[in-house]
This record gives structure tokens, sequence and C-alpha cells, in this order.
């Protein structure tokens, strides 16, 4: 259960992502097929408008269907033709009508009349559904293939929208996201932004063998004195631990309400230092400015969390990387810590998702805005498969990425 908030606000996020290209793509005029919560298959759906609305029973954030992604090319009837080198289970004059159909469309599609080329795809669609010979799954590919060519031809389609409106839908995912950010770390600043942990003379854990375990120190003990000097921070603790030297040290706790004082406890040497081997509890502490304040905080909050992220990332480089798993796992720790800590963290992932969505690589959405600038660029758009090879280029680095947050992930999980 304590996974179970962590995963929703990672999820809720990647949502509120997709409703960014959603809202532009409806404000631009740009038309959205569908618009889901989760991934199908659907737990439940509506038509509403041109637009179908639904809840998807995989919960894994959300999307948004816009048609013509990729302006049409005749290589996009392949189910076409794989149906064609099928024929054998088609008579020969439907296959005859069928492949001079598709010749057709693919001399429309290559002239750059899409419009025609879509009716055509219609009219071959019923042509397909009279053929007796042909299997129901070879009528589904071919029926969805015909389809995508069909809503890639709308007007209102991706491809077919004006340069400024696409480069809007695109980027507002990712701008969704900073903006998320933004807004519950100015919240934060008016509330109460939460502040480094500062450790306590409580003791939340012990080392195993060592001297405090030995004496009978236990986890929630609060150390009140030690060799008769009170104790009133952790910094003053770790103080007179480190001067004790050889000499053994009279500590008193504060357990269950009552005073018990420890038998004697005689610190040993680690890592330069004197300790008697116990880990402290830590505060959660709060700071908050004034309302009319809050809005440069909150800016402020941002830069140093971009800023702090390049800076760990040229310090630590492959070893900064962390996946889903890593992200999900200190969320649980944050929201443990109480809600500001979760709330500020959420806002780091979000200014993180945004800001990695920005990057130039497909399938991230900077990379489609990095195509669209070429595209001004060139004065045309790239071809098919000058898109596919960059977008297989960018999968893999994504995957790479992937892969090395897990790696940290996993290893960062193993006992030490």
């Amino acid at each position: 259960m304590r996974y179970l908030i962590p995963i929703v606000g990672l999820l809720l996020l990647v949502f509120l992502h997709e409703l960014g290209h959603f809202v532009a793509a409806k404000r631009t005029g740009m038309r959205a097929l569908r618009f889901f919560v989760g991934f199908p298959p659907a737990v439940l759906s509506r038509q509403i408008g041109d637009t179908e609305y639904g809840v998807g029973m995989i919960p894994l954030g959300g999307f948004v269907k816009i048609p013509g992604m990729l302006r049409p090319e005749p290589s996009d009837l392949w189910a076409i033709d794989e149906l064609l080198d099928r024929s054998e289970s088609l008579g020969g004059e439907e296959a005859a009508q069928i492949g001079i159909a598709r010749d057709e469309i693919g001399r429309l599609i290559a002239s750059g009349d899409v419009d025609r080329a879509a009716d055509r795809a219609a009219a071959l669609g019923e042509l397909i559904d009279r053929c007796d010979g042909l299997t129901e799954r070879d009528r589904r590919r071919a029926g969805r293939c015909l389809s995508r060519l069909v809503e890639a031809s709308d007007p209102r389609s991706y491809w077919r929208s004006s340069r400024r409106r696409r480069l809007i839908v695109i980027a507002a995912g990712p701008l969704a996201n900073i903006a998320v950010a933004y807004l519950v770390l100015v919240v934060l600043a008016a509330t109460g932004m939460p502040q480094p942990l500062k450790a306590t003379p409580v003791v939340a854990g012990l080392e195993r063998g060592k001297p405090a375990q030995k004496a009978g120190l236990r986890v929630g003990d609060r150390i009140v004195s030690v060799d008769g000097h009170r104790v009133t921070s952790f910094e003053q603790l770790r103080g007179l631990i480190g001067a004790s030297g050889d000499a053994p040290l009279e500590i008193v706790v504060l357990r269950d309400g009552s005073r018990l004082a420890l038998p004697p406890v005689q610190s040993v040497e680690s890592g330069g230092r004197r300790v008697i081997g116990f880990f402290p509890d830590a505060q959660a502490t709060t700071s908050s400015v004034p309302v009319w304040r809050a809005p440069t905080e909150g800016a402020d909050q941002m830069w140093r969390m971009i800023s702090g992220t390049f800076t760990g990332i040229q310090t630590q480089g492959a070893s900064s990387v962390s996946s889903p798993v890593g992200i999900v796992r200190v969320s649980a720790d944050a929201a443990d810590t109480g809600a500001p800590y979760y709330l500020w963290l959420l806002a780091y992932i979000s200014l993180s998702l945004g800001i990695l969505n920005l990057l130039p690589f497909l399938p991230l959405d900077g990379g489609h805005i990095l195509l669209l600038g070429v595209e001004r660029l060139r004065g045309r758009v790239l071809s098919r498969a000058t898109f596919e090879r960059v977008s297989a280029f960018g999968i893999a680095l994504v995957l790479i990425v992937f892969l090395f947050g897990l790696h940290n992930d996993l290893l960062g999980a193993q006992p030490r």
C-alpha cells in the first residue's frame, strides 16, 4: 500500500501530459479521435462529438489519438499488398479488382491527391468486405489499413495542419508538466516548502554488534544527556561522542516517558571519527513566504531543481539516471516523510518529465519539434523512411537510458 500513492502520482503526471496535447489539439481545431485515461481494452467509453472518451483497463497514464501524424505514402498500403501476395484465397477477378484499386490509390497518394485516394480507399474497403474467399483476420487487417488512410486524409489531421498548430500541440504536453511543477511549487512556497531533513538525538536504527546495541540502546530512545551534559541537538551529541576518546560514556535516554541510564558505552573509531553505532532519526521542517512572494519563490525553486539536475549529471554521469522503479521507491519514502516532501518530489518529477520530453530525439516531443524546424528550413517534410530511421535511433537511445536507470535502481536496492 505504501507504493499506491507514488504510483498514482506518477500516472497522474503522465495523464496531465497527454491532457496538454489533447486540449491544445481541440483549441487549434485539430481532430482528436480518442482520449483515454489508461490504455485499452476499454472499461467504459462514450462518443462525444468526433472524440471517443474512455477509461482503459491498463492504468498507465493516458493517451490521445490524433489522426495523420505522418503524411500518407504508398507504402502505407502494406496490408493490401500482403493480401494480394496470398491471393490464392481470392478469385482471379476479385484479386485483379483489388490490385487495380490498390495501384490507383498508390498513384494518387504519390501525386499528393490524398482526398481522392481516401475516396478510393473507402470504396476498396467495401470491395474487400464483399470478397468471400478472405478470412476475418485478413478483412480486419485490410480494413484497419484503409481506415488509417481515410483518417489521415481528414483536413484536421496532424500533418495537414499548419506548422504553428503542430508546434502548439506537440509542445503542450511537456509544457503542461512544467506548468504543473510550477503551480505545486508556488503552493508549497505559500503553505510550507520542505527543508532539508534535520537529524535529531532520537535513535532510528542500530548497527549490529556496535557499542550502542550492546549497551541496550533501542529504536525510539531519545538521548537526553551524555556524561552529565544535557543533549538538545544531534550536532551536540555527535560532538560529545567525538570528544570522548577512549573514555566510556555515561548515556541517559528517555524511553516510554521515563529516564533510563545505560551501562557505560565505549565509542569506537569508524571513518575517521568516534561513533557508538546508531542511526539518528530525522525531523521534517518547512518554511513559507508571504503569498505575494510565492510566485517568485516557486520560480527560484524550479531554477534550483534544473541547475541541480545538470550539476548531478555532470558530476555523477550515468549513475544519476533513474527508472520508474526508483522514482516510485523514492516517492514512497518522501510520502512517508510528509505531504510537503512528497509534493515537492512530485513537482520535481513533473518538471523532469517536461524537460526530458523536450529533448530533440524521436519519439520524444522534442524530436517532433526538431523535425518541424527541419521542415521549415527545407521547405518540405521529411520522407517516411528518414522519419523511421531517426525514430529507431531515438527509441534505442531512450531504451538505453531506461536500462541504465533500471540497473542503478536495482543495484541501489541490494542490501549492503
